[in-house]
């Protein structure tokens, strides 16, 4: 493993770290400050709109700037979020922070494993479980770490830690990373065909809008509510949820390419496809479980036993299909397009929460194994 990786790793697990007390504290924010779900799915939604087109813009210069100055931007941009969101209260002020922090994260995405294919290549599988399953197991740490923070203190020393945290990773990133690309010219990394795709990639980016819209309604924002507003959970409660729920996708996805391994006798397509219909259907089966501890349980087996598995298989696909002079371009155009989705889903929750808190894990379900069959048009 050479340094670069190394190096990424470590990041990854800071930015970990970061990222899971936003996803528990910013909708509890929210709430805390009035916030209805009608305003937060639109507010999120505006958000998702927003930064839509971000990613393949960045995928394109990505091509040609490098990957670097991009994962630096979007770290320091995340740094500068967390610190100021206990500093707002009004709705207007709340969106332009969830459009910096969601633009921060598209820009990071958008090079993340690109970045990480090119520096592993044919060990990109392997490489691609050990560094965003020990990023997903260090979200784990920040959802509780906040949780616990929140309990203790308040919300502005749990955002404000969180920020400090980041603002490490961009240090050492930028000091510390050393990219090495041969030099391109513009019209070698901008094709001509700009808005081309392969027809496997264009078939990823239908599926990927309406897995979008699925993952929406029963993820981000919606999920504490979900919790609070069914069984009448805690803040505390609704953090240990949210660590289990990210535990049970980081550490399987861990060692998520030896499991593929065992199951090579099934072609990639096939287990991607089963993967999601049983997300589908365990998250579905959780919207009307009256129980706390049993709704929890087949819920978080969405990534125990299908998403931690999935999720390496399409990365790869998609890289698969990419063509390697326009690789960032062609990754992120599956990405934005796939982004749509990101627009109509907070929205969709926010409305179906409005009338029965059930309705957005029903829906999430019903659209996840859409967006499964969908992928049998390969």
């Amino acid at each position: 493993m050479n340094k670069n990786v190394k190096i990424l790793i470590f990041v990854s697990w800071l930015f970990g770290y970061a990222s899971g007390a936003y996803e528990v504290l910013f909708p509890l924010y929210l709430d805390w400050v009035g916030i209805s779900f009608r305003d937060m799915g639109i507010l999120f939604s505006i958000t998702a709109a927003t930064i839509a087109v971000l990613s393949v813009v960045i995928g394109s210069q990505s091509d040609l700037r490098g990957r670097k100055i991009f994962y630096s931007i979007s770290l320091a941009i995340t740094s500068v979020v967390n610190f100021f969101v206990p500093l707002f209260r009004k709705l207007w002020e709340t969106l332009v922070l969830s459009i910096g922090q969601s633009a921060s994260l598209s820009i990071r995405n958008s090079v993340h494993n690109v970045l990480l294919f090119e520096l592993t290549r044919k060990k990109f599988l392997s490489a691609y479980s050990r560094v965003n399953g020990m990023e997903y197991f260090s979200q784990a740490i920040g959802l509780l770490g906040a949780g616990l923070i929140l309990a203790a203190a308040s919300f502005s020393m749990a955002f404000w830690f969180s920020s400090l945290v980041v603002a490490v990773a961009f240090v050492i990133f930028a000091i510390s990373f050393k990219e090495e690309r041969t030099e391109m010219k513009v019209e070698d990394t901008w094709p001509k065909d700009g808005v081309y795709l392969p027809r496997e990639l264009k078939i990823f980016a239908l599926s990927g809008i309406v897995m979008a819209v699925g993952l929406g309604c029963s993820h981000g924002f919606i999920t504490p509510i979900f919790f609070v507003n069914k069984f009448g959970a805690s803040n505390t409660t609704v953090s240990i949820i949210l660590t289990i729920h990210r535990l049970c996708f980081g550490i399987p996805l861990m060692f998520a390419d030896k499991v593929l391994a065992l199951l090579k006798r099934f072609s990639m397509k096939t287990l991607m496809v089963s993967f999601m219909i049983y997300q589908g259907v365990s998250v579905a089966i959780s919207a009307i479980i009256p129980d706390l501890t049993l709704a929890t349980i087949v819920f978080v087996t969405h990534d125990l036993l299908a998403a931690a598995y999935w999720s390496p298989v399409q990365s790869a696909l998609i890289q698969s299909y990419c063509r390697e002079n326009s690789r960032g371009a062609d990754s992120n155009k599956v990405t934005s397009i796939s982004s749509v989705g990101s627009i109509a889903s907070p929205f969709l929750a926010g409305l179906l929460a409005s009338i029965n808190i059930s309705y957005p894990f029903l829906a999430s379900g019903f659209m996840t194994i859409l967006a499964a069959l969908l992928l049998l048009l390969i």
